[in-house]
This record gives C-alpha cells, sequence and structure tokens, in this order.
C-alpha cells in the first residue's frame, strides 16, 4: 500500500532499481559477455596456479648444472656448470639439477623443521657417516619451487642428486623409488652400504602416501 503525501514505499523503490538494473544488464550485451569471460578466466587461472610448475617444468625444462662448484662439471652427468658458479655452500645443502631444487637441509626434531627447509631426520645417518641418509621436503608450500619436492615424481633412475654436507660434495644417483603408506617406517632404517634416501607426499596436494626415492653414491 503507497504511503501518504505520494511517497513510495522503501519495497516499491527497490523494485524500481531492480527494474533499472535489469534493464542496463539487457541493454550491454557485450559487457555481459566480457563481465563472463573475465570471470571464467579468472576462475580458471585460479584453478591452474598449483598446476603451473608442472607445465612450465615441461615446456621449459631446466637445463642440468649446478649453481655450485662440483666435481662432475663438464661430465655428461653436468655438462653445463657456469665457470662463475658458486664455492662450496657453508651450509648444508640439496641440490637436484633436473628438477632445479636448490634448498637448505635443516635439522630438527619435529616436523616443523619442514617449514624451514628440507628435513635431515634425526634418527637417520649423514653422509659422512654412510648407512642411510634420509631427507625429506614438502611437496607443494604455498608455491612450488627450488625449496620444495614438487617434481620429485619426474627423477628416474640414474638422475643426479647432490648433497652438500659440512663443506664437502657427496654425489649420489637414483637406483630405485617406491611409494608407500605413512607409516611404513622402514625406509628409514639403516643401511650397510651409503645411501640417501628422499621422500615426499603423494600425489601431490595429498598426504595419502610417501613417495621415495633411493639413491647411492656416484664413485669419481
Amino acid at each position: 500500500m503507497a504511503q501518504r503525501n505520494g511517497t513510495r514505499s522503501p519495497r516499491s523503490a527497490s523494485a524500481v532499481r531492480s527494474r533499472r538494473g535489469n534493464w542496463w544488464w539487457r541493454r550491454r550485451p557485450r559487457t555481459r559477455l566480457f563481465l563472463s569471460l573475465t570471470s571464467l578466466l579468472v576462475g580458471f587461472t585460479i584453478l591452474l596456479i598449483p598446476f603451473a610448475p608442472w607445465i612450465l617444468y615441461r615446456v621449459f625444462p631446466p637445463e642440468l648444472n649446478s649453481p655450485y662448484q662440483t666435481k662432475l662439471a663438464g661430465t655428461s652427468l653436468l655438462p653445463n656448470v657456469p665457470d662463475a658458479a658458486k664455492p662450496l655452500p657453508r651450509d648444508n645443502r640439496l641440490v637436484i639439477p633436473k628438477i632445479g631444487v636448490d634448498v637448505e637441509v635443516v635439522e630438527g626434531q619435529d616436523e616443523r623443521a619442514l617449514w624451514r627447509g628440507i628435513w635431515h631426520l634425526p634418527q637417520t645417518s649423514s653422509p659422512e657417516r654412510g648407512g642411510n641418509t634420509v631427507l625429506t621436503g614438502h611437496r607443494f608450500q604455498y608455491l612450488a619451487g627450488p625449496r620444495t619436492l614438487y617434481l620429485l615424481d619426474q627423477l628416474v633412475e640414474g638422475d643426479l642428486i647432490i648433497v652438500y654436507w659440512q663443506g664437502a660434495e657427496y654425489d649420489y644417483r637414483v637406483f630405485g623409488r617406491r611409494v608407500v603408506n605413512p607409516d611404513a617406517v622402514e625406509i628409514l632404517d639403516n643401511t650397510p652400504r651409503p645411501q640417501l634416501t628422499i621422500f615426499t607426499c603423494t600425489p601431490v596436494f595429498s598426504t595419502k602416501q610417501r613417495l621415495v626415492l633411493f639413491a647411492e653414491p656416484i664413485t669419481t
């Protein structure tokens, strides 16, 4: 019911504004098309961002080189190490040339260490002592990059892994891989021969299982 003094009720005013808005929208098909396409593009981009590192790796694979000096420079494993490569790092680092990983190896008593780098599990061995050295890292941490193991599944038998540890270089070659459940603690067991074990979550964006890679020292 209309109010006195010729004024419209709030409901009537709202209906008029709604009709005007619909008229404006109907009279601009190009604007509707542009906004619809923009919304679809933004949504598709948001969905694509987590998979961008894998796509970029496939389209622009990194060269097999190392940012640090290495005794493998100029070999078939690392043919493109620049002359200006940095000296051996002072901190402990994990370098995986095939997938562009270059990240600090950190110590810690629990999984909170993973937010600072690749975690060296304290109950396992270390490169200079032989036995089974076990490292683990996040598969996806905000964005994939040289500090994550996002592309660890791209490594195959024979690929190179370098660990810089206490000022020395330790080179390994992948010889095996497994997918195990999170409770497969046997991957942490010590081994009679020197070995590097690296694991991360799989599939990507999930903690359902663990992807485990095993590597053995390269004799030069």
